[in-house]
């Protein structure tokens, strides 16, 4: 099975639209929400078809289609110094009317994965900071947008940005519904599983003993956070018993999962 391609997500801040021309984001979605019959005024040229000479119902399917292949990544800032070129979906680039067609609904379906290392949550604040309202409203029914947690070496400034993220959440009115995953890499061997299954049950006792001192609206957030580790610990401790994994091998990639077993 083939993995799905990743569209490295320097997109929502990368392809910004030149004006703020209104995307057309709807709250329920229906066979003609997001492309229209026709979208072209001019009479159809004998020999000369475009996607938008097709009806709406079938270029929302092609959207669709495309959709369901992408997966949206934004690296932390640590993998943009390696200054990795960004694919970008064609249909983004292939004319202003396929993309206000086609991007209110890649980000309402398609999962967006954001790498966050050692609670640095600056780089995301400032992008959803900068999108449109529309854009917004389009990802607040995506259900699959993720923050992937990733710890190496934790300061106390580390923490102190994570007292700033949770602030943020608890004031902020983009009300996106991120989910948190804790990422590890494959394990090789019991020592390797045993090592990672430490480090993930030392910060997830970390961020417990820390949710106590914080005020209610801080601990609501955090506490999706510590469950996150809770669920990475019973993985691993899981892996060390030698319980088969059940996801496939492109889910895992997807949520930022380890491998299905020791190697």
């Amino acid at each position: 099975m083939d993995e799905p391609k990743i569209s490295k997500m320097a997109m929502l801040k990368k392809l910004r639209r030149g004006s703020k021309d209104s995307i057309p984001v709807y709250a329920e979605r229906r066979d003609s929400d997001f492309a229209t019959l026709p979208s072209t005024s001019t009479a159809i040229t004998p020999g000369r078809l475009t996607i938008f000479d097709l009806p709406g119902e079938l270029r929302n399917h092609i959207y669709e289609y495309a959709a369901s292949d992408i997966v949206l990544y934004l690296p932390s800032i640590e993998e943009r110094r390696k200054k990795i070129s960004i694919p970008v979906c064609g249909l983004l680039l292939a004319s202003k009317c396929c993309r206000k067609e086609f991007l209110p609904l890649l980000y309402s379906t398609a999962p967006l994965v954001v790498d966050v290392l050692d609670f640095d949550f600056r780089r995301i604040m400032c992008i959803v900071g900068s999108l449109y309202s529309t854009e917004l409203k389009a990802m607040r029914a995506n259900n699959a947008l993720i923050l992937r947690l990733r710890t190496l070496n934790c300061t106390r400034a580390n923490m102190d940005g994570l007292r700033r993220w949770l602030a943020h959440r608890a004031d902020s009115l983009d009300r996106l519904p991120w989910r948190y995953e804790v990422f590890v890499a494959d394990t090789v061997g019991r020592a390797g599983c045993f090592r990672q299954s430490r480090e993930v049950a030392y910060y997830g006792d970390r961020l417990a003993r820390m949710q106590m001192k914080l005020e209610e609206p801080l601990q609501w957030e955090l506490q999706t956070i510590v469950a996150a580790f809770d669920r990475k610990g019973t993985e691993l401790h899981k892996m060390l018993q030698g319980v088969p994994d059940r996801l496939d091998p492109a889910t895992r990639q997807i949520y930022g999962l380890s491998g299905g077993g020791l190697r």
